[in-house]
């Protein structure tokens, strides 16, 4: 169990220094992760819920903060102008790379690009592209950001102006909806429920009450978060050696393994220790542990033995789904049930936020990051506009509604479960796309209703929700620090559009002095290539509506609803309702042994010695997580100076 400390610190006041601070941080993030995903070829630092590029950067200005405050002691900054830095970090590593604008560029600059007489793309694709939606194409001008500009020529930047900024709006939209659904929810989850925020209490409790000599927070004044430290980071640095050296015996630790459970098997069990995974799980409560690797285990034998047998649904509806369709579309029906059992939780909550939005009764929504009385409003103008922006790419009202439930189950249900658990590669079961795609089918859908549907992949992001996890847990800590959230807000926007603004500009940068197919990550160019071809081949095909996924989703739902009822009316039930839907998520295969091990460790810890022996080993785990972004960040410089475009990826899913 996540016990919090924050109430005894005193973290200071956001100030207008930490958000300009903030602004650069969030600029150097948007160039450097790009950067070493694209062109250097080191690690992804973006991946997870909380980018370990964000994590890095943050441990980095606390060091660099402790040695300017023991040298012009009245230029360190606070802590709550440190977590204000890392608030607005955070948003420019979600905005970065793979976590969204890759996605955005990759579904407005392929079309025209790509297209063959053999894809089909000019005679089933062109007709329906809104042109202010894509970039224009074909031409020259478009294709030098895919293979680079020739020597004496200019970036064509007027090209993209009108889809980045109408696609600028969308995600706009979608990021000030989040900020609403944060400022109405934030009391419920942190204060009724008291939901442990992890991704958001570490870096709290590595900033608070600084002291001592030089001024150093209680939890590095501590030795044992950095005998924590320092195991990720000797495994690093030892394996930096083999960069230079590659007779040099490296540490395969954290290196992937996988067991098959038999001949004829078609999966196998991931083995890998991934010890940021290991850091926050071990925050997270026993039972919660216990419940998602028994529930991985089982979704994991329930969908081998059905592909042994020879009963399937199909694979994964796309990429970014689970694992194939029956475990997608169940997960996906247990995450309904848990949205939903949520807001019934919240009723009284959500009854006092009504009453003080109609003035019925006074709002206690100072610490909030809006007034409630602008959020509803807000969140409502912001899903019309999103609505309304489908439609202007072509889907049908239907399909729009279908679309916005299936992205909120989807994004909310996500942020629910890390705000819960701090598991920091979460994602839904079943992407929102493809929950409208098999609510409709094909048949009879207008060919320009699909085509707009690839609009909605500029969201999908691996399935990860994008901004909406980040903007909840920014909110959480606008809360524990300074007197008001208001000021967190301030932030936040300025983080959003820093981030967008400068990610766009690098991104479009980059694709012409460089080439998108030289990038060393695949995201951008063949992600837009592989959705545009997979929309277009369920519209060559035609194809129904799809009982058996139905089937599936009510089987979870059902299956979540007695779970629930047993957490709740029998004392002492072993299996958190929670962990049903998360074993359905796909990258929880990289996560299992890593949670399964958290689990065993604090379980023997609480049972020899109590409370007491969690909280002496939680500095540790605190440091495991620091020393390990640390150490990323490390490789990541290592690579930029010595090997760049062949760089080492060692942090990855």
């Amino acid at each position: 169990m996540l016990i919090t400390h924050d109430e005894l610190h005193d973290y200071g006041e956001i100030t207008p220094r930490s958000v300009l601070f903030g602004a650069v941080a969030c600029a150097l993030i948007s160039v450097l992760l790009p950067t070493s995903e694209y062109l250097i070829g080191a690690s992804r630092m973006n991946l997870s819920q909380l980018p370990v590029g964000a994590f890095g950067f943050f441990f980095t200005i606390v060091l660099v903060n402790i040695g300017i405050g023991r040298i012009f002691p009245t230029w360190a900054l606070s802590p709550a102008e440190v977590l204000a830095v890392f608030a607005m970090a955070l948003i420019g590593a979600v905005m970065a790379t793979a976590d969204l604008l890759g996605w955005v560029f990759a579904v407005d600059a392929v079309p025209y690009y790509l297209a063959t007489p053999e894809n089909r793309w000019m005679d089933d694709l062109w007709p329906h592209l809104r042109q202010w939606a894509v970039v224009q194409g074909p031409s020259e001008e478009l294709r030098w950001a895919f293979v680079g500009m020739p020597s004496g020529a200019a970036i064509p930047w007027h090209i993209w102006v009108v889809p980045a900024f109408w696609w600028g709006t969308f995600v706009g939209a979608v990021a000030f909806g989040s900020i609403c659904l944060a400022a109405i929810m934030r009391r419920q989850w942190a204060e009724h429920e008291r939901l442990a925020f992890p991704l958001a209490q570490v870096p709290l409790d590595i900033m608070g009450n600084p002291g001592g000599r030089f001024n150093t927070p209680a939890m590095m004044r501590k030795r044992a978060f950095w005998i924590g430290a320092s195991i990720p980071l000797f495994v690093i640095m030892w394996n930096i050696v083999y960069y230079f050296q590659p007779q040099f015996p490296r540490l395969p630790i954290m290196d992937e393994q996988g067991i098959q459970l038999g001949p004829g098997f078609p999966e196998t069990l991931a083995i890998k220790l991934n010890m940021y995974v290991v850091g926050f799980a071990y925050m997270v409560n026993t039972n919660v542990l216990f419940s998602v690797w028994v529930w991985y285990l089982v979704v994991f034998l329930q969908s081998t033995i059905l592909l042994r047998v020879g009963y399937t649904l199909g694979g994964a509806d796309d990429l970014y789904s689970s694992r194939d369709a029956l475990t997608s579309w169940q997960g996906f029906g247990g995450f309904i049930v848990f949205v939903f059992w949520g807001f019934w939780m919240a009723r009284h909550h959500l009854r006092d936020v009504w009453y003080s939005v109609v003035g019925k009764v006074k709002a206690n929504d100072e610490h909030e990051l809006l007034p409630y009385r602008w959020a509803v409003p807000g969140l409502v103008a912001a899903a019309l506009y999103m609505g309304g922006y489908l439609i202007a790419l072509g889907m049908s009202r239907g399909m729009v509604l279908v679309y916005l439930f299936g992205a909120f189950v989807a994004f909310y249900g996500t942020t629910r479960v890390i705000a819960q658990t701090g598991l920091v590669y979460m994602q839904s079961p079943l992407t929102p796309t493809m929950f409208t795609f098999y609510a409709f089918g094909t048949q009879g859908v207008a060919s320009s209703a699909i085509v707009g549907m690839v609009g909605t992949y500029s969201l999908v992001v691996n399935g990860r929700a994008p901004l909406m996890p980040g903007i909840f847990h920014v909110s959480y800590l606008g809360a524990k620090i300074g007197r008001s959230g208001r000021r967190m807000f301030v932030a936040l926007a300025m983080a959003l559009t820093v981030a967008y603004l400068i990610g766009t500009i690098y991104m479009i940068y980059i694709s012409y002095t460089h080439g998108v197919t030289t990038f060393l990550s695949w995201a951008y160019h063949q992600h837009g290539e592989q959705v545009y071809d997979a929309v277009i081949k369920k519209m060559q095909a035609r194809m129904p509506v799809d009982a058996g996924r139905w089937s599936f989703l009510g089987i979870g739902a059902l299956v979540m609803v007695v779970l629930t009822f047993l957490q709740y009316r029998v004392p002492g039930w072993p299996l958190h309702p929670i962990g049903f839907p998360i074993a359905a998520a796909g990258n929880i295969r990289m996560m299992f042994f890593s949670i399964l091990l958290t689990w065993v460790i604090k379980s023997i810890l609480l049972r020899v010695g109590g409370v007491e022996a969690y909280e002496r080993a939680r500095p540790a785990f605190l440091g495991i997580i620091a020393g390990y972004a640390l150490g990323v960040f490390i490789s990541f410089f290592v690579d930029w100076i010595w090997f760049p475009g062949a760089g080492h990826q060692i942090h990855n899913w």
